[in-house]
């Protein structure tokens, strides 16, 4: 049975988020959906990594679009994971969880939404991806670019004008803080057929309040807790996933 719920750069709670090992972790647990940021190396490159610098999670310093993508492959996550390129996890991903692309500072990198839609479609990947981003501006370029793409505005809280935004993007999602969401916009979201996505949601008394809206896609970075609280049945320790 799978876990459904979005697991929040990976598992980062216990392994380095953003990498090949955290989602790989998710993957096993059976989580439905996985987050990823992505940002663009000097050589358009596609990678995945939450901040636009690389200082706080490897050992190197400097902004991403200044390395070119095998520069930062020199680069290492807690002294043994490599940067990885979104290919490489779409690669592990595919067939196997719903994968949510996040486009981080957008504005940074000239033609990151044609380089991001490029690799997912070589993929063949496009049924299995959706794409959110703060940047509504992004979000429209992207479905300038695709037809099928399935879009999702971030926002902090949901207001009554983000469902034109919606409406004018054909979205078919919206990712909301968790503490943003009111039970009037979950209800409308359920009447438009809109997946509302709420982030995040990592403590027990989180849990069980999200737990009285089934319609919610819950985010989390604590996959072994948010599984025993809504899959206590599935209950399987961390040293019996294959990674």
């Amino acid at each position: 049975m799978n876990i459904r719920g979005v697991a929040h750069r990976g598992y980062p709670v216990e392994y380095p988020e953003n990498t090949l090992s955290s989602f790989q972790a998710a993957i096993e647990m059976g989580f439905t959906h996985m987050e990823l940021d992505v940002h663009l190396s000097k050589d358009g490159v596609p990678v995945v990594m939450h901040d636009a610098k690389i200082d706080r999670m490897t050992d190197g310093q400097g902004q991403i679009r200044h390395y070119t993508f095998q520069e930062l492959r020199k680069f290492l996550i807690k002294g043994k994971e490599k940067i990885p390129s979104l290919a490489e996890v779409l690669r592990l991903a595919k067939d196997k969880i719903i994968v949510s692309i996040e486009l981080k500072n957008p504005n940074l990198y000239k033609g990151v939404e044609e380089k991001v839609i490029q690799v997912v479609q070589s993929l063949n990947m496009m049924d299995q991806v959706y794409f959110i981003s703060f940047d509504y501006k992004s979000l429209v370029k992207i479905r300038k670019l695709s037809t099928e793409a399935e879009l999702g505005p971030l926002v902090n809280k949901i207001k009554r004008t983000h469902f034109r935004l919606m409406e004018n993007l054909n979205a078919k999602y919206v990712a909301v803080r968790y503490d943003g969401i009111k039970e009037k916009y979950i209800q409308k979201c359920e009447e438009k057929g809109i997946q509302l996505v709420a982030w995040t949601v990592n403590t027990k008394e989180q849990m069980i309040n999200v737990q009285r809206y089934p319609s919610i896609l819950n985010t989390t970075d604590e996959l072994e807790k948010y599984r025993n609280h809504f899959y206590p049945h599935l209950k399987v320790k961390k040293e019996q996933l294959i990674i």
